[in-house]
């Protein structure tokens, strides 16, 4: 049997790709849900038809602090093991997909560890180089690539982040994301989200490490706000952001300010419209990264490290939350602007034909 191990809605904005070319060729999968997320009220499952997760392990009431996800992490940990195998049925030999980097991800791992399943890390090999930036991703995908089977790498640099780990290495080209934005395409939403008539640029800042740095949050909302006189702007407002907002009382005027339009974090479908019809984007976000390579969108990017390295040197500007760097891009976003990818590579596919390939075949680690 094949298990998708899935815990945050950024993990299942990867993986349904993978589901959907599964059921389209009527290959049998059951999801587990970490509950680090609510992924059951996803609008992905209903707008592509995927069934629900079959063993939620928690519910998502724990702490949002680090400290709060360790607790959490134990806890799960040492409570799941019985309920994967006596509700999810699952078995050593069976098959258990984990994706990236989050808490969820190392925790799926260890249980599908602890079971004797056949591990397969989906977006493997993606490395910073710096354990404490981005934290903890880095060393999430660190502990990972060393329980994994099957490494499942995006691109030839993470293939060659892989070289020293045990297991399969599966070089899939490109991002199940590039699958996800061409699914993405096909659904048709009842609400639009975009500025009506008006030219605009997307901005997003929510990492807490970032949020923690009140100085550059003040810089860089003023700058945008700066912007906006320009290019109308589009703030995404998580909810971490409208606290730091409303702490640094900027809020108010943001909400009566009429360049900028703030909306709520969206589901999947309805943002990749938004960023779509952008002119550019400025953001601290890792995916938002590789959706704005594969789209071709000019994009900033809030951090001091990326450990991803698409569209670096093409339509992506690491600032490194310099002030010149960032001012540098401000002056001309459009000299980042290139094709769309969205071109010929099926990595879902590639990924689907290993996994059958894994269900057969014994543990060979």
């Amino acid at each position: 049997m094949i298990f998708f191990f899935v815990g945050t809605t950024a993990e299942l904005i990867k993986l349904f790709p993978i589901m959907v070319e599964m059921d389209q060729n009527e290959i049998s999968y059951e999801i587990i849900s970490s509950g680090q997320n609510d992924i059951t009220t996803s609008t992905i499952l209903t707008h592509f038809g995927i069934k629900k997760p079959s063993l939620v392990l928690s519910d998502t009431n724990h702490k949002k602090t680090a400290l709060g996800l360790v607790s959490w992490f134990a806890k799960a940990l040492f409570t799941s093991v019985g309920k994967v195998k006596s509700i999810a049925k699952a078995k050593p030999g069976d098959v258990l997909v984990v994706h990236g980097d989050t808490v969820s991800t190392v925790l799926g791992a260890f249980l599908g560890k602890l079971i004797g399943m056949k591990i397969c890390h989906v977006e493997a090999g993606l490395r910073s180089y710096n354990y404490f930036n981005p934290f903890p991703e880095e060393l999430d995908r660190v502990v990972t690539s060393r329980l994994a089977h099957v490494h499942f790498a995006p691109n030839e640099w993470a293939v060659n982040n892989l070289k020293n780990k045990k297991g399969k290495i599966v070089n899939t080209r490109e991002n199940t994301l590039i699958d996800g934005l061409r699914l993405s395409k096909t659904v048709e939403l009842p609400q639009d989200h975009t500025p009506e008539g008006r030219e605009y640029f997307v901005f997003v800042i929510h990492r807490q490490e970032n949020l923690f740095d009140t100085e550059f949050v003040k810089y860089i909302v003023e700058r945008c706000v700066e912007e906006s006189k320009r290019i109308h702007c589009v703030l995404v407002l998580h909810e971490l952001t409208k606290i730091k907002l409303i702490e640094l009382g900027m809020l108010d005027a943001l909400k009566s300010n009429s360049n900028v339009t703030l909306i709520p974090r969206l589901e999947y479908v309805d943002f990749m419209k938004v960023l779509a019809n952008s002119r550019f984007m400025v953001t601290d976000g890792g995916s938002n990264q590789e959706e704005a390579y594969y789209m071709g969108i000019p994009c900033l990017i809030l951090r001091t490290h990326t450990e991803r390295v698409e569209g670096l040197e093409e339509n992506v500007l690491l600032s490194k939350k310099s002030r010149a760097t960032i001012e540098a891009f401000f002056d001309n976003p459009y000299a980042y602007q290139r094709e769309s990818k969205l071109g010929s590579e099926y990595p879902s596919r590639t990924i689907v034909d290993e996994l059958v390939l894994v269900e057969g075949s014994e543990v060979g680690i």
